[in-house]
């Protein structure tokens, strides 16, 4: 976009050259708006997918027995999951490095 308008803006005749200027500039404005509005509903998918990630591992973990486990969306429950998959993490982190030691 930026090559064809340097060329249009070449091969423009000095008096043509504001209206010309002036028609990019909008052409610019609405590639820009539509990059925005591109990029917001990838964010809008994005979040989608990752809201569907969550729900599916709350049921994983919900099916596998897993206290604490279960469909939400409330962000304090939300929380309180995250900590306590952290927590699971490091004791099966300490409890491989503790079979390493007796290997």
């Amino acid at each position: 976009l930026f090559h064809r308008h340097k060329e249009a803006q070449q091969c423009c005749r000095p008096h043509n050259l504001p209206l010309l200027r002036a028609a990019q500039q909008r052409e610019m404005e609405a590639v820009e708006q539509r990059i925005r509005e591109e990029q917001r509903m990838m964010d809008e998918k994005i979040v989608l997918e990752l809201d569907q990630k969550v729900i599916d591992q709350q049921s994983t973990l919900e099916k596998a027995g897993v206290s604490g486990f279960y469909i939400t969306t409330n962000p304090q429950e939300l929380t309180l999951q995250m900590n306590l998959l952290e927590l699971i993490r490091k004791l099966q982190q300490k409890e491989s490095e503790s079979e390493k030691a007796f290997s």
